[in-house]
């Protein structure tokens, strides 16, 4: 095998709460992380050595401030190969977003070095590496749906729900995550109480649906975007129910009731200006070969 070409999905933070900051600088947290059909392409072909990436869609770097140049790095050293790597990374996941396009296109070229090169890594190796690269990369390497607890990469699957309509929206400014989690740890001492997290089923799924949608950096991110909190609005009024910030922003998301609904209101969403789209919740991962991404080519 000379050339893979691998979808690489989007998620959202269905549940983001802060729990304190721990000695290594990074934060305790409790999130539910969702795998939605908003999808990048990677695309991966050996080479006689050295990594070469083009980015297309998003202007990104293309050495190793990139993170999936960093996993091609990385995975190649654990491998010790001594062949090259071409990577051609098609964005349609908005960037600094909160819906985590750059760690699943880690995991992607994580995925597609083990496959291209015939390597057979058992799931800790993968989950070890990842970890190694971010804190959400390990999230992209499993199921759909999933618990996320630590620094985000200790993971709970949870039963997945069939397909389920959101629009995804973007008011295409960037939201620093160090920044808002910097921001949120000035503000530790003096939130009283933590949400806890639903109840996490005694076998059956998460109700849908959530209601009990939460993000704590929402309280960090909104009174600094304006655009957020227009845009949240502007899908409110057009019947989503909840809306929510995915991650530290700044895409949020809206969950209507069927797909004639997320289309009509990701139009409006984009006759204002900002980018939307209409996608569903994933069962299943489509990296890891459980199923398609039905919006790989689309849009």
């Amino acid at each position: 095998m000379n050339e893979i070409v691998l979808a690489s999905p989007a998620k959202i933070n269905l549940f983001l709460e802060i729990i304190r900051r721990r000695p290594d600088g990074f934060h305790e947290i409790e999130s539910i992380m969702q795998l939605v059909d908003l999808c990048d392409e990677v695309r991966l072909r050996r080479r006689r050595g050295g990594i070469r990436l083009q980015v297309s869609g998003a202007e990104l770097p293309e050495d190793r401030g990139n993170l999936a140049y960093r996993a091609a790095a990385l995975a190649l050293e654990a491998a010790g190969l001594s062949e090259g790597l071409e990577i051609r990374l098609v964005k349609r996941i908005p960037v600094a977003g909160g819906l985590g396009g750059g760690s699943s296109n880690a995991a992607a070229v994580l995925l597609g070095v083990g496959r291209l090169f015939g390597l057979r890594w058992p799931q800790a190796t993968l989950r070890r590496l990842a970890s190694r690269l971010g804190s959400d990369v390990p999230f992209f390497l499993g199921d759909g749906l999933a618990v996320a607890r630590g620094r985000g990469e200790v993971l709970t699957p949870l039963p997945p729900w069939p397909p389920r309509w959101l629009v995804l929206a973007n008011p295409g400014v960037a939201v620093s995550t160090a920044w808002a989690y910097g921001e949120a740890s000035s503000k530790l001492t003096g939130w009283k109480g933590r949400v806890t997290l639903p109840t996490l089923t005694a076998g059956g799924p998460l109700d849908w649906p959530p209601v009990w949608a939460f993000n704590r950096l929402e309280e960090v991110v909104l009174p600094h975007r304006p655009e957020l909190v227009a845009l949240k609005g502007l899908l409110q009024e057009g019947g989503g129910m909840p809306v929510l910030m995915s991650g530290s922003g700044a895409s949020v998301f809206a969950v209507v009731p069927d797909a004639g609904a997320a289309r009509v209101l990701a139009a409006r969403v984009r006759e204002s200006g900002a980018f939307a789209a209409a996608v569903t919740t994933l069962p299943a991962n489509p990296l890891v070969g459980a199923g398609p991404c039905g919006r790989k080519f689309r849009e």
